[in-house]
């Protein structure tokens, strides 16, 4: 089960749940029934011993504690849980993520952001599934790869609605390119 990040949207993302839940989806509709700002996920990492993780999260955070399992930090703090994870560290997509904004000087495309809380490149977070692992270009393909989801793109083909690790339009895993 993942550990997750809810924040308030109207508030900047502040002040930020973290707890455990099998559905994040339907854990953040619960909550949101008994809240009257519009609750965002801001990010999850998965684990094997989430209430463990849970438990250190929180200690470490004890000192902004606002109430329960509600702290008063911004979503930029949050990051450095994430990126500790590594792969198995997660940011909730901009529903824009790496949508080009044009080109710079030698044509190389500009992208929108995959998290608006904080600058992450390509080679920190994929913009396919979120994860911090990164996107490792290789020069053997001239691809880029994904670790976590072990895709292969050029990005010409990128659909940002695509969730699945085989699909086409995502790019091509390993497995696929070498038959």
């Amino acid at each position: 089960m993942p550990v997750y990040f809810l924040g308030e949207e109207e508030n900047g993302g502040s002040p930020i749940k973290i707890g455990v839940a099998k559905n994040i989806e339907a854990r953040k509709r619960n909550l949101q029934t008994g809240n009257p700002l519009e609750l965002r996920l801001l990010g999850w990492i998965e684990t094997a011993d989430e209430f463990g993780l849970e438990t250190r999260l929180k200690n470490e955070l004890k000192a902004v504690r606002s109430r329960g399992e509600w702290f008063n930090i911004e979503p930029a703090d949050i990051l450095p849980f994430l990126v500790r994870a590594g792969r198995d560290g997660f940011v909730a997509k901009s529903a824009d993520a790496f949508l080009i904004t044009g080109y710079d000087s030698d044509a190389i495309p500009e992208y929108l952001g995959v998290w608006e809380w904080a600058d992450l490149e390509i080679d920190e977070c994929c913009p396919f599934c979120g994860c911090l692992c990164g996107m490792h270009f290789q020069e053997a393909s001239q691809m880029h790869y994904c670790i976590r989801r072990d895709t292969l793109t050029n990005f010409p083909e990128f659909d940002r609605d695509c969730e699945e690790p085989n699909d086409e339009k995502a790019g091509r895993s390993l497995r696929e390119k070498s038959e």
